[in-house]
């Protein structure tokens, strides 16, 4: 069974590698990889600031980016994978051999896993080389290791928005319907969900205390610097107060996202202090990886758990399915 299964992911695989739409995506993560890498160090220069763990801030904006091309990769892969074969009528044919649907969509499942790790590790690995010839960032083990992480951690969301673009796929008759649902799924997930709990926030808590916004603004130094000699502590405390109760609602409405999920692990694990009692805080020293990976199980959990489910529905529908 697994022979045809790989005998397909070959096949797969070398149309992708192939494609114009692959290297256009990995061009696009590559320049704004590159560009806010460059912008983070450029910031530094202006403000006369020099990081503890440059690396480390410079991957953290490689994640930021990541966040939204590792799911445009795994949806771009999956949109057409079944809809696209039965659009072309390729798909009849196809079954019409001696072969199971399991190794169909077992072979599709392999070269998408494939490619999507290939493509995320060598975008990421390439933006990191250049930062470091760019800006002479000095690089440590503990360094090369969160990177490592962080390629793991983004090939596992891409997959999973790739489980989920291909269980629409089985179903869909047209590959514009798939994408268009798919889209809209990131769409809801990266972007109108923080519009939403923003909404909530202000109709449960209602708008922050104009004073201390202002005392605020004028205190704040750098990377989350809350205080400062004269200003009364009540005055920060209250604005602080109301941040954790709003990242508290926050928190709770974007769970369902898995972007959220992905994030509060990159922001761990790149030294960003995360959950309602850190907001906005950048960590003076940075959490060890035993640590990031302790705190964060629910949500590796999570990240791991969707493509799972999205993969056995994908299975359900696609072998009992009638192709007319």
């Amino acid at each position: 069974m697994m022979k045809n299964a790989f005998s397909i992911a070959r096949k797969e695989f070398t149309d992708t590698i192939t494609s114009k739409r692959l290297w256009l995506i990995a061009g696009i993560f590559l320049l704004f990889s590159i560009a806010s890498t460059y912008s983070t160090s450029f910031g530094f220069m202006i403000g006369g600031q020099q990081a503890v763990r440059p690396m480390v801030q410079i991957a953290s904006t490689i994640a930021s980016t990541m966040a939204y091309m590792a799911p445009l990769l795994g949806i771009a892969l999956a949109f057409d994978a079944i809809s696209g074969e039965r659009e072309r009528g390729t798909l009849r044919i196809l079954l019409s051999r001696p072969i199971y649907r399991e190794d169909v969509i077992n072979g599709k499942i392999i070269s998408a896993l494939a490619v999507i790790g290939l493509t995320i590790a060598v975008s990421s690995l390439a933006s990191v080389s250049v930062s470091i010839l760019l800006h002479k960032v000095a690089v440590t083990l503990d360094d090369v290791a969160r990177i490592c992480i962080f390629i793991v951690f983004s090939i596992v969301l891409s997959f999973a928005y790739y489980a989920f673009s291909l269980f629409i796929s089985t179903f869909s008759n047209k590959s514009s319907h798939s994408l268009i649902i798919s889209m809209g799924v990131w769409i809801f997930f990266a972007f109108i969900l923080s519009i939403i709990s923003s909404f909530v926030t202000i109709a449960v808590l209602g708008s922050p205390p104009t004073r201390a916004i202002a005392v605020f603004n004028r205190t704040r130094r750098g990377f989350g610097n809350f205080t400062s000699p004269g200003v009364p502590a009540s005055e920060l405390e209250e604005y602080l107060s109301y941040m954790r109760k709003a990242a508290e609602i926050s928190s709770i409405i974007q769970a369902f996202s898995i972007n959220y999920h992905y994030t509060q692990i990159t922001d761990s694990l790149f030294g960003f202090a995360t959950g309602p009692l850190g907001f906005g805080q950048r960590e003076r020293t940075i959490a060890s990886i035993p640590t990031v990976l302790s705190t964060r199980l629910i949500d590796i959990i999570v990240l791991i758990v969707f493509p799972i489910v999205f993969l056995v529905a994908s299975y359900m529908v696609f072998t009992k399915r009638q192709e007319k």
